[in-house]
This record gives C-alpha cells, structure tokens and sequence, in this order.
C-alpha cells in the first residue's frame, strides 16, 4: 500500500539546498528574469524616435530610462494637450489679436488726423494774422486817400479757432474770399489818384517806440476838469524833448502859442505847430516844449518841427495830435490813428464803430 501511495504521488523531491541570496543589480543593467529561481520587475524605459526627412534612413532612437523617462513622457503628453486646447481656442485668439492691432492701427491714424488738422488750423491762423493786418492797412489808405470802402469791408473775424474738420474747412472758404476782396480793393485803391502821396500825414510824428497813447480819439473822461468830454485827437505820452517830425509833407500854417481869439480850446494846448498838407488836410501838434519852424516854411515828411513837453494845460510831458479834414468848409477832426500807417493802434472793430466828432466852429482861421 505504501508504494501504490508512493506511485501516486510520483517521484520524490530531493531536500531543498540552504537558502542564496540574489543579489541586487547593477546601476545602469537590467536584472536577469528567472535567475536563481526568481525574477524582479523591469525598470521603466521611454523611448523617443526622431523620424529623418528622407524615408530611407533609419530613424534615430533615444532611450530613456527611470524619472527621465517619466518627465520626458509627461511633458510630450502636457504638449499634445497644450496643442489640442490651442486648436480649440486659436480662432478666439487670431480674432481678439486682430481687433487689437485694428484698434492700434485705428488710434495711429486718429493721431496723424489731428495732427495734421493742427497744422492746418495753424496755417489757416497766421494767414488770417496776415489778411488782418492787410485789410486794415488798406481800409487805412482808403481814408487817408479819400476813397469809399467797399461793402461789408473789412469783413469780421471768426471769433473762434476751428476745432473741427468742418469748422477749419469753412475757415479756409472764408479766407480765400477774403484774398479775392482784398485784391479787388488792392486794384482799386491803385487805380485812384491821390496827387501828390508825399503830403499825405501817414506817419507817426513822434518815434512810436516813445509813445504810449494817453488818449485817444473819442468820448472820455477829462483829466482836467474830470467831466465827460469829446477829444478830438491822439494824446501821446512820451518823454520830455523827443523830437517831433513831421508825418508827411506841407507848409507851417501857424506856430507858436495860440491868440486869445482862438479860444480856450487852443489855448490851452500851450506852443503849437499847425501843417498844412494840401487844401483839404491839417495837423495840429500841442504841449510842445519848442518848436523849431517858423509860418510859412516848408517841411518834407520826417522833418522835425518841435520837442515834445509840458507847455499850456499838460498834466504830463506829451503830444497832443490832430488830423483836420475840409467838411463843409470847416475844418473837422477825424481819428488821426487813422492815418498812421506805420503803427497799428487801431483795429478793424475800432474802424467799423468810429465816433463822429461833434459839430464845432473848426479850426480857428488865425491857425490855418
């Protein structure tokens, strides 16, 4: 019975040897399966292929083995992903870089427009500068030369800069119309006759870097008698002894301090000089300090004919200048600013709105 159990069970194993210990593998090796009756895990490997262009070479394999092969796998699976999502969100991107760069480009042109409109609207500013002072010059001639101003002339300034496209282009219209009436007028004043232009008072009679207008022609409150009054002329406050010369060419009238029959007026201006230019023009020069011609003589225009100063009523050294047109045949004070031409002290609105002087006697005969 023995050795039918015996059969059944089969051959008996022989006694198991003493226990050996694997040893552990070596850095860089892949331990050997199945040695020594057992076998250990294998470690990790990542393996990249780089693929050549040409299809007939073999391409190029890297192994990574262990963590560098577990960063280098996460970081292929975090790009594929990283480009996935970006093929999703690409067209949300292209379009908000596109409104951007629409949004710059439209910002740059928006400064080049305003740029360009304030270099327009400066040009446009000193060419208005410009035909001011021409209108005014001309407007000035004509009254000197006795000749009509056209209508509406010189026209109003715009009281505001252009601020705006539509403002600057009616600006320009405005200005080129203004060009044309003033070359019109230029045309006219040319064809005129004015006899002789060298008799015509244009200049001022003092230096004008010396004077200061103390008064001007107009309604005023008297320094002397502190009541409302007319002057009918240019009261100029300059040093004592400036020089005062004559603004165009004429003979002396009178000189010297006024007679008692011109009254009050007259003699109240102390040592005058009074020009004859022609028939229908006179100056008149008070307060002066000296006068330095005599009745009857003949002046060119700059001649001096006297010193500034203080004589008859002067609460300072000054000049006390007249114009005197023939009107009605006497002669009647107009604003002498008018005339001088070599000095702005008077503007366009001045011109539109000057006082009439009232009706008086004229000048004295004893100062013709």
């Amino acid at each position: 019975m023995a050795d039918a159990l015996a059969a059944r069970r089969g051959p008996r194993r022989p006694p198991a040897g003493p226990l050996r210990r694997v040893p552990p593998p070596r850095p860089g090796r892949r331990p050997a399966a199945g040695r020594g009756g057992g076998g250990a895990l294998g470690t990790a490997v990542t393996r990249i292929l780089f693929h050549s262009s040409d299809a007939s070479r073999r391409p190029h394999a890297v192994s990574l083995e262990g963590p560098a092969g577990w960063v280098a796998a996460a970081f292929v699976v975090a790009a594929g992903t990283a480009a996935a999502l970006g093929l999703f969100g690409a067209p949300d991107l292209i379009a908000d870089l596109s409104r951007q760069a629409d949004r710059l480009a439209l910002r740059e042109t928006s400064l080049r427009s305003r740029e360009a409109l304030e270099s327009v609207a400066r040009r446009q500013e000193r060419l208005d500068r410009r035909l001011v002072f021409g209108e005014l010059f001309l407007t000035r001639v004509a009254v000197i030369a006795s000749v009509p101003l056209p209508d509406a002339f010189p026209p109003a300034r715009p009281a505001e800069r252009p601020s705006t496209a539509d403002e600057l282009d009616v600006a320009v219209s405005s200005v080129a119309r203004r060009l044309r009436a003033l070359e019109i007028f230029r045309r006219t004043l040319a064809e005129a006759s004015y006899g002789d232009a060298s008799r015509l008072p244009s200049l001022c009679p003092v230096e004008p870097s010396t004077a200061v207008p103390a008064s001007v022609f107009g309604r005023r409150i008297s320094p002397l008698t502190h009541r409302p009054e007319f002057f009918p002329g240019l009261a100029l406050a300059v040093p004592k002894g400036v020089p005062v010369r004559a603004p165009g060419a004429g003979t002396v009238a009178f000189a010297g301090s006024a007679p008692d029959s011109a009254g009050g007026e007259w003699r109240r201006l102390g040592r005058i000089v009074v020009l004859a230019h022609d028939e229908r023009t006179r100056t008149v020069y008070g307060h002066l300090d000296r006068v330095l011609v005599g009745r009857g003589q003949k002046v060119r225009r700059g001649d001096r004919i006297g010193l500034a100063g203080l004589s008859g009523l002067a609460p300072s050294p000054r000049l006390h200048y007249q114009v005197r047109r023939l009107t009605g045949g006497r002669f009647l004070p107009v604003d002498p600013r008018l005339y001088i031409l070599d000095v702005d002290w008077i503007g366009v609105e001045e011109i539109r709105s000057a006082p009439v002087a009232p009706e008086d006697e004229g000048l004295p005969p004893q100062l013709r």
